[in-house]
This record gives C-alpha cells, sequence and structure tokens, in this order.
C-alpha cells in the first residue's frame, strides 16, 4: 500500500511498502528479501512503525535486475553494480540476443492512450519506461477522447474517474471505440461494487486509481500478458492428477473423536486438521454435486471433484501422523 503520509514529489523519496514495490518490479516478495539481506541490492528506508518504504528509483532497479537476472545473469554479479551499469549491460545483452532469436517475431510496441485530468498531467508527458509501451494520445475528459481529431489505433486505453456510476460503461464504450483500443484499464477512487462487477464482466480491468507511472505502466504490462476469457478457457487443460483419490480414511464420528481426545492444550494442530478434512470431503462431494450447465460443465467439476479428493487423502495422511505423535488413539 502507498504512504501516502509521504507526499514530496521525488524519485528517491519512499514512498512503497515492500509488497507493492515487489508487485511493481515483478519479484516474489520472498526473492525480495532475499536479494536484500544476501546481495544488498537496494537499500531502502525505514518508516516510524518499522516498515521498509521503498523509492521510485528503487523500484525501477529492482526491475532492472530482475531482467538482467531473466536473460541469465546470476544475481551475485550484478547486485552491486551501478544503475547506469545495468541499464548498458541490458543493452549489450539484448544487442547480443538479437542476431540469436533472429528468427522470433520482435517484440511489439503497444499504444497507450491516457484519458483523465491527472493521466494528462506533467507527471505523466514522457515515454512510459517500458519501451515496449508508447504514449500514443492524452486527453483531460473523455468528452475530447470520444471526438479526436484522427483515429489513434490505440491498444490500451487508460481511463480516469473520480467517481464510477451506472453511465460511466456507455461513456467508457463510446471512447474505446473512438481510439480503436483492444483493451482498457478502468481507475477510479469511489465507486459501487454492482458498477465494478459489471465493467469486469464485460472485459475491463478495473482497479483504483494509483498516482504514480510506475503503477500504470505495470498494470498495462499485465494486462498485455491476459488472454480473452475464451482462449483460456480453451488452453485451461490441466495436468491430470495420478490415479482416482481413495475413499476417506475417517468417517466423520472419527474425525469428530480425535478432536475431543487432543491432550495438548498449547498444540490445537489436531483440531484444526480435522476442519480442513471436513471441509475439503464437504467440497468434494459438493463438487460432484455442481455440474449443471453442459458437458464442459461435468468436466470442469469432475476435475475439481478428483483435485479435492486428493487433497483430502494428502490432509488425512498429516492427521494420521500428527495423531499418533500427540498418543491420540487412532480409529
Amino acid at each position: 500500500m502507498m504512504n501516502t503520509t509521504n507526499t514530496v514529489n521525488d524519485p528517491h523519496t519512499p514512498t512503497y511498502r515492500s509488497g507493492v514495490a515487489a508487485r511493481l518490479a515483478g519479484v516474489p516478495v520472498e526473492t525480495l528479501r532475499v536479494w536484500e539481506r544476501r546481495y544488498k541490492v537496494v537499500g531502502p528506508s525505514m518508516s516510524s512503525s518499522g516498515q521498509r518504504l521503498y523509492s521510485s528509483a528503487e523500484i525501477r532497479r529492482l526491475a532492472l535486475i530482475k531482467q538482467l537476472v531473466d536473460m541469465g545473469h546470476p544475481i551475485g554479479s550484478i547486485a552491486t553494480m551501478s544503475t547506469d551499469a545495468l541499464i548498458a549491460m541490458r543493452s549489450a545483452t539484448k544487442t547480443l540476443e538479437a542476431p540469436r532469436n533472429s528468427g522470433e517475431v520482435a517484440a511489439r510496441v503497444s499504444r497507450v492512450v491516457l484519458v483523465g485530468p491527472l493521466l494528462s498531467s506533467r507527471q505523466f508527458e514522457n515515454t512510459l519506461h517500458d519501451s515496449t509501451l508508447v504514449i500514443a494520445e492524452r486527453y483531460v475528459n473523455l468528452t475530447d477522447a470520444s471526438n479526436p481529431p484522427q483515429r489513434v489505433d490505440a491498444d490500451i486505453l487508460v481511463t480516469e474517474f473520480p467517481i464510477l456510476n451506472e453511465a460511466s460503461q456507455d461513456a467508457i464504450a463510446s471512447v474505446k471505440n473512438a481510439c480503436g483500443a483492444t483493451q482498457v484499464i478502468v481507475l477510479y477512487r469511489f465507486a459501487p461494487s454492482a458498477v465494478i462487477r459489471r465493467l469486469r464482466m464485460v472485459g475491463y480491468e478495473v482497479a483504483r486509481a494509483p498516482s504514480d507511472s510506475i503503477e500504470i505502466e505495470a498494470l498495462c504490462r499485465a494486462l498485455l500478458r491476459i488472454p480473452s476469457v475464451e482462449s483460456k478457457l480453451a488452453a485451461a487443460t490441466p495436468a491430470p492428477l495420478p490415479g482416482n483419490p481413495r475413499p476417506p480414511r475417517f468417517a466423520e464420528e472419527e474425525l469428530i473423536a480425535l478432536t475431543n481426545a487432543s491432550n495438548t492444550v498449547y498444540c490445537e494442530c489436531p483440531r484444526h486438521l480435522v476442519e480442513l478434512v471436513l471441509s475439503m470431503s464437504a467440497f468434494e462431494r459438493y463438487s460432484a454435486e455442481c455440474a449443471n450447465r453442459g458437458p464442459e460443465d461435468v468436466i470442469l467439476h469432475k476435475d475439481l471433484e478428483h483435485a479435492a479428493g486428493h487433497a483430502r487423502a494428502i490432509l488425512e495422511d498429516a492427521l494420521f501422523r500428527v495423531a499418533v505423535a500427540e498418543g491420540l488413539v487412532v480409529p
């Protein structure tokens, strides 16, 4: 979450907590912690409550290091390099890789249209840091964006709304068509949940309005990686789990007996495991009864039942081991 107590407009001012910084840089939080502790990749400031705070410059550095690691550079060899040196290394690596990848399609530049008073301000006047994202046009309001002097043919439309209401969907659709955008990001400050749900149902990405170009850039990158609903369903071929799940190991009354038999005041693992087993068993039965919308739905829920059965069996084995360790009478 962004720290709203710090309002200094300085790229080195720490304004992001570790979870947001990791997400914006594309690095898992656990990886970020290891990089900091072992390699000292950045030196975040600390808030009065002891939380790490990262500046925009530090987030850009983390994203750059992540790119180089993905390119094959060991983290230990680049962690202490200056940001300028990292940028130069990235450029050199891309140049060296170009001949090897000459048969591949080059990364396509995506054109972004920004609509809204904040998005059209000086803060966003430069091209986004990601070289595959280019700001094609900016408009202060929806009216201007709905009547552009010429068609923009944008890939992503980013709209800013202080308040979303019932009329917002039609207004967004009008601007989307006028800009020729294929993807839409709707940023808002206040909105009814019903309106947000409707916008998401028609395929728009809806998020609370950020105040930093880095976060908007992250939203654009994430959106470009998301295929259509139809292609996601077509590609949804989960790896089959081995064999059919075994029948339940415990009867419900036996599980309850294990809970009541627990004799360790400070360890509630048997009770927690019993609750998990009961819950997974219930979901297994629920999935078996839930399919009712055609052949594809039957396949989906059969897979859910199958997965729940395997999860239930794993939890039953864990419960058995804990019960034995606790000296309980195991059915």
